[in-house]
């Protein structure tokens, strides 16, 4: 086979040299350009090169060149147009004018695109602004980071090659510091106010707004040292301090602010029983010789007993018989005294504590309350068994008597918030609104079980009203709407709001004490993480260094109003504000924000942080941190005590 082969091509070889040693030339063809006179073995590779030649088949045609710029590579390309492997040409392919990119790279021209106009890996996003051209530039990092740690944070991120914006430049804060964390929840539908940290101002997280009446509570209850019964109450505004009558004892005990006894004032006769102190007022008109000045009507010695600023009793003065109220006239400077078995009303001057020309006054069947409006000057006296209210005019001048007030009426309230007279009915479980002007009853309002004291709020603006046989307080708005009825102890005909320190005191003659009703510490729409207060002691005695916090808001809202308050040894205040809006998170709809502003302050007894938390919303505050004792910063050669060497 291989020997015929090998015959065969020998025998077109020759026919075909036949055809070439002729020396005939085909110019129509133009297939030869030579003649291949003794090729011998290399006769077919000229004659291929030659037949090449003639039909130009190394001539690239303009498809072929299109063809190239579409498809080819920059791998060099493989001449398949010749069959001889050895003798393949291999040609560059030129560059492509807009070449394919990869998707990666793609990506990556987008990001950067992106990064310009966002922000970058090291610093805060800002989307304060839509305007790329203002952003502000933003510290990519606290200020007391040091340049090594810069490059050290810079090192590791190149390292790792993390995924584009998804690096944390705080990751080495998170792992190489301890972290506080605190959530505050704010379950109203209002603004609020949070304070955080200053332990040694001793300021609430939140307290209750003046309206919060649901927040009231007993915060103390003060023991009467040697009294017995406590009855009426009174706050002189001329020294602020409180006056309590006791009953069985025959004295009064004076408080002050802070719930401390300041003194027991005993009156005469002494003899337990014999004076029977049950009703108190005070001279609040600042401009009378007599200002501060307390009134003591004692029912059993028949005498209406004067206190001065002194603490002293500088009058004694006879009234009619059983005294059992009284109330100062700031418009005209006298003192009215309801006298319940003689059925009048003793009228006294304040300035020369004597009794005025006139007095007493008649009075309906047993007076038992008496109630002054403090601008008209008309005088209200609650006739018990007469169901009805006697009332006089400045002058001392029968204006006229209101018939059908309740069952029972014994006592009568001014209401500043609206000009309103109120007479408490006690059995039937009611109290009226009387007009100034027409003296009738505008509005009737259902309370307690057997009211008898009212009060009135100033700070709020709410009337209190006690109820004795359900131990409850019913508050009152200035429209007649019940804000609140509350259950704080046990309730009789002494009570009293004070104003310097927004408390309610309230006698409780079965236990001999009086109960302090103020508010709760911190807001009960307020609730805060319960380890928040072992927090804030343990930085107020190991004051920590921040280096980085984080608030994460959960609603739509973002926190308000942030400032940071450091207080001084002279009692001065630096005040500095924080716009959590430079901080703000674009992934989490401006509620999450990286505050590295704080990062170098210190939190410890001295400073405290305030802002506002929007309603029905929920704050976790993240703060890492480096603590620190007092004890290394003394040193360890540094002695607590030094020794004496005397």
């Amino acid at each position: 086979m291989k020997g015929s082969s090998n015959i065969g091509m020998n025998s077109l070889a020759q026919s075909l040299k036949k055809i070439f040693v002729k020396k005939k030339k085909s110019k129509e063809d133009n297939f030869v350009g030579k003649t291949y006179e003794g090729a011998g073995d290399h006769f077919v590779e000229e004659t291929n090169k030659n037949i090449r030649a003639a039909l130009d088949l190394d001539k690239k045609s303009e498809s072929y060149e299109k063809d190239l710029k579409r498809f080819g590579t920059r791998i060099k390309l493989i001449d398949v147009a010749d069959d001889v492997t050895a003798n393949k040409r291999i040609k560059e392919v030129p560059p492509l004018k807009k070449p394919v990119k990869a998707s990666n790279e793609r990506y990556n021209e987008k990001y950067e695109k992106d990064l310009k106009q966002f922000g970058t890996l090291q610093g805060i996003i800002n989307v304060s602004n839509d305007d790329p051209a203002k952003k502000k530039k933003q510290k990519p990092f606290p200020t007391d980071f040091s340049k090594a740690a810069y490059k050290a944070m810079m090192s590791k991120w190149k390292t790792h090659k993390p995924a584009p914006l998804s690096a944390n430049p705080y990751s080495d804060i998170f792992r190489e510091f301890p972290k506080a964390q605190v959530t505050i929840q704010n379950k109203s539908t209002e603004e609020k106010e949070i304070v955080l940290w200053g332990a040694n101002q001793n300021v609430s997280v939140s307290p209750p707004a003046p309206g919060d009446v649901q927040d009231h509570t007993i915060v103390a209850q003060v023991s009467i040292p040697s009294g017995v019964h406590p009855q009426g109450i009174v706050v002189n505004p001329a020294n602020q301090l409180v006056y309590i009558a006791n009953q069985l004892s025959g004295s009064i005990t004076v408080l002050d602010s802070t719930n401390q006894v300041v003194k027991v004032i005993q009156l005469e006769p002494s003899f337990p029983g014999f004076s029977s102190p049950v009703s108190l007022a005070v001279n609040t008109k600042s401009s009378s010789s007599t200002y501060g000045f307390v009134y003591v009507a004692c029912s059993v010695a028949n005498t209406l007993v004067v206190i001065d600023l002194l603490l002293n009793v500088t009058a004694t003065i006879p009234v009619g018989s059983r005294p059992i109220a009284v109330a100062f006239n700031p418009v005209t400077l006298k003192v009215y005294v309801a006298n319940l078995v003689s059925d009048n009303l003793s009228v006294i001057d304040a300035e020369s504590l004597t009794e005025t020309v006139g007095s007493p006054l008649p009075t309906g069947q047993d007076p038992i309350g008496v109630g002054i409006h403090p601008i008209s000057g008309e005088i209200y006296i609650a006739n018990s068994l007469g169901d009805s209210v006697t009332v006089y005019d400045a002058f001392d001048t029968l204006v006229t008597t209101i018939p059908a007030v309740g069952q029972y009426p014994v006592s009568v309230t001014y209401n500043p918030s609206n000009g309103f007279m109120y007479a408490v009915a006690t059995n039937t479980n009611d109290i009226h609104q009387i007009h100034p002007v027409t003296h009738t009853i505008s509005d009737t309002i259902a309370v307690g079980n057997k009211p008898y004291n009212s009060f009135f709020d100033t700070a709020n603006n709410f009337l209190y009203v006690q109820n004795r046989n359900d131990n409850t307080l019913t508050v009152i708005k200035s429209d007649n709407s019940i804000v609140a009825t509350l259950n704080l102890g046990e309730q009789n005909i002494g009570g009293a709001f004070n104003g310097f320190n927004n408390s309610i005191y309230v006698s409780d003659t079965s236990n001999n004490t009086i109960n302090v009703i103020g508010y709760l510490q911190v807001s009960s729409t307020i609730s805060i993480s319960s380890d928040y207060p072992e927090m804030r002691e343990d930085f107020q005695s190991n004051p920590a260094v921040i280096q980085h916090t984080k608030f994460v808001v959960t609603g739509l809202e973002r926190i308000n109003s942030f400032r940071i308050n450091k207080f001084t040894p002279t009692g001065t205040i630096k005040s500095k504000p924080l716009s959590f809006e430079l901080y703000a998170s674009p992934q989490s709809k401006l509620n999450v924000s990286e505050v590295f502003e704080l990062a170098g302050t210190v939190i410890d007894g001295k400073m405290n942080w305030r802002f506002k938390l929007p309603g029905l919303h929920t704050v976790s505050v993240l703060v890492w941190y480096r603590q620190f004792e007092v004890r290394e910063i003394l040193g360890s050669e540094t002695p607590l005590i030094k020794p004496n060497n005397n």
